[in-house]
């Protein structure tokens, strides 16, 4: 069976870097992500308008690469997070988690029994792994063991509960929301606002006082190394085409000049 090299990354205690992806369509974006040398790249399907068929395309064409696919879905319902497992999403990214007990609902949906409840599914991608495993039951159970599991936090109340978030057994990563924090807690925008650091490193302490991994999604690398510095493993930078967009820019000024 396929290994979650990012899984393995973390569990080792050493970072893994990402970026989000929002506009490209063609699997062709697996090879350039993995050409510029990242570890993993989030489908964001909470935000953008990707078509399961796409998702499962350059999920599936991931595969054969040495990148980890993960999706962000929209919403924590079990429909989204089966559906990205079955299209072949080695992690799953799930916004507004709030509380124990939804972190409790994440890992069941995400998860075969007797850890969860997710249904058993082999698609065809999957069906030479499944033919190999000694038994059905190996095969499930590695499948459990391989998918990554990352909780969004993203508002006063997930700060709140952070310990009681992270203390549920099967995730794997407290992933910040900072713009939507900043909101909630009151100051729009402003990440580097005291209480919002504060709320930030109280999710980072929790992380690694309960074995967990912390991780942010950001387009600011001052940021990024921060809060790598402060403790965080999982770095998810900016999306594709912000960066197209960067770079464009820093090309276009130089010849200018």
């Amino acid at each position: 069976m396929r290994q979650n090299s990012v899984k393995r990354r973390l569990r080792r205690g050493e970072p893994a870097f990402g970026t989000m992806i929002k506009e490209a369509l063609s699997a062709g974006i697996v090879d350039a992500l993995s050409l510029a040398g990242f570890d993993y790249f989030v489908i964001d399907m909470e935000h953008c308008p990707y078509s399961m068929r796409t998702v499962a395309n350059i999920l599936q064409y991931a595969r054969h690469t040495d990148l980890t696919g993960i999706v962000r879905v929209p919403k924590l319902e079990y429909f989204y997070i089966a559906r990205a497992l079955d299209a072949g999403a080695e992690g799953v990214w799930i916004p507004h988690v709030d509380t124990e007990q939804e972190a409790r609902q994440l890992v069941s949906c995400a998860k075969y029994p007797p850890q969860g409840r997710r249904g058993a599914a082999v698609p065809l991608f999957k069906t030479k792994e499944f033919q190999q495993a000694t038994d059905a039951a190996s095969y499930f159970t590695r499948s459990n063991d391989e998918v990554l599991v990352i909780a969004q936090i993203e508002s006063a109340e997930a700060v709140e509960n952070i310990e009681s978030i992270v203390s549920v057994e099967g995730i794997d990563v407290a992933m910040m929301g900072p713009l939507d924090l900043s909101l909630d807690l009151g100051y729009p925008g402003q990440r580097a606002h005291p209480e919002v650091k504060k709320a930030v490193q109280r999710v980072v302490d929790a992380c690694q006082k309960f074995n967990r991994v912390s991780g942010t999604h950001l387009g600011d690398i001052d940021e990024l190394r921060y809060w790598k510095g402060q403790g965080m493993g999982m770095i998810t930078y900016s999306y594709e085409v912000n960066m197209f967009i960067d770079k464009g820019k820093e090309a276009l000024k130089a010849l200018r000049e």
